[in-house]
């Protein structure tokens, strides 16, 4: 059952305030449990305020959420659909009851306030937006408040066209606060219990929520312990059970070794896949470097530089081939998801044309007549020189595979 709505003899809402309180509000009575998990399981004390009927009744809920806090407490909301496009209305307008607001998350809202003021300097606010499988067709409500001559106007709602955003995040550049939005995904992707839910744009609306809610209470993590005990496991101690300590029980731990596709879902098999074939394979001569560390509201990304001698069989890198002897250099990038302080999955990406190169398992030369028939002579694939020039950009030369340079 989900988390309710509570409520004292007057009316008002009864909570605690020993963690940072955190309200979810939405059109029905219950809403996504994997939500409301997720972000208790970050730290929130989390509580579902449905929306019921709408109207003056939940407006002026809205107004009094933070009635019962101490000097100095706060609040987030998080809204959905319709109730989003409410918070939004109703804190666009300051007021002192509602000052105790640190952040408002808005997805999916039917409208949103005048794009050209921002809409308060005293919480922090973000919009996430669906562009549906038809982004030319996409529309929002825009709310706006017309004034003459000091005297504001009836509020008046026009339809206008939601743009695909500049780069590749979707920010709405011409938007006074930050509006993202989401291609090919329709209202409902944030919520898994829906048709329209979405992990990949469900993945990026939440680091960039868990980011704002945490950067308006003041609340940092520290991610970085964890991924540091799971590397050395991985690389050095060797310990199954504390490598396995360091994944969450839920959402489901999964890691993807890409080039592979090895790994595991699932404790059991990521136990399995670490205890039988990725500890025992490491060579002696493995050396691991750090390049490059970012660390995100819930991410880690690590660049790493690995060297060895290829003398026993590795499933991870090179499943199925023999020992060849061979001396490799490669850079590995890790992105690794985290919920709750532990590892959730990681993604691990490298060059494994670059591998088969330098085991000799790719001829760089061997090409079909038909390809050389047009000119190519060599497969553009380097060696360890491409990890090298990672590790120094002027070891090797630039553009040698570029003809005419």
């Amino acid at each position: 059952m989900a988390l309710q709505f509570l409520a004292d003899n007057n009316g008002w809402l009864s909570f605690s305030h020993s963690t940072p309180l955190l309200f979810i509000t939405a059109e029905d009575d219950e809403f996504d449990l994997e939500t409301l998990r997720a972000w208790r399981d970050e730290g929130f004390a989390v509580q579902y305020l449905p929306m019921g009927k709408g109207g003056k009744t939940y407006v002026n809920t809205l107004r009094h959420l933070g009635d019962n806090l101490s000097i100095g407490e706060r609040y987030a909301i998080v809204a959905f659909g319709e109730a989003a496009s409410v918070c939004l209305n109703v804190y666009s307008e300051y007021s002192t009851s509602t000052s105790k607001l640190c952040a408002l998350i808005a997805y999916y809202p039917s409208s949103i306030p005048d794009p050209t003021h921002r809409i308060s300097s005293s919480f922090r606010v973000l919009v996430h937006l669906p562009l549906g499988s038809s982004p030319s067709e996409a529309t929002i409500g825009v709310t706006r408040r017309p004034e003459v001559l000091g005297i504001q106007g009836k509020r008046r709602t026009v339809q206008k066209r939601v743009t695909t955003g500049i780069g590749a995040g979707g920010l709405q550049s011409r938007i006074q606060y930050p509006v993202y939005s989401y291609e090919g995904v329709d209202a409902g992707f944030a919520e898994h219990d829906l048709d329209e839910y979405d992990p990949v744009a469900d993945a990026i609306a939440w680091s960039r929520s868990l980011s704002m809610v945490r950067r308006a209470f003041g609340a940092e993590v520290d991610l970085e312990r964890v991924w540091d005990e799971n590397e050395e496991q991985k690389y050095r101690g060797k310990d199954v059970n504390r490598l396995m300590d360091t994944f969450v029980d839920e959402p489901t731990p999964f890691v993807n070794y890409t080039p592979t596709m090895t790994g595991g879902v699932g404790a059991e098999e990521l136990k399995r896949f670490y205890r039988d074939f990725f500890l025992p394979s490491s060579p002696p001569s493995l050396h691991v470097r750090l390049i490059s560390r970012t660390i995100g509201v819930d991410k880690i990304v690590d660049e790493l530089y690995i060297q060895f001698k290829h003398t026993c069989e590795m499933p991870w890198i090179l499943p199925g081939v023999p020992p060849t002897n061979e001396k490799v250099e490669i850079v590995v990038v890790s992105i690794v998801g985290m919920r709750a302080g532990k590892i959730w999955h990681e993604r691990v990406y490298w060059d494994q044309a670059s591998v088969l190169f330098q085991v000799g398992l790719l001829d760089p030369e061997e090409i079909p007549d038909s390809v050389k028939k047009e000119g190519l002579h060599m497969l553009p694939v380097a060696g360890s020189e491409a990890a090298r020039k990672i590790m120094e950009v002027e070891s090797e030369d630039t553009n040698d595979m570029i003809d005419d340079w």
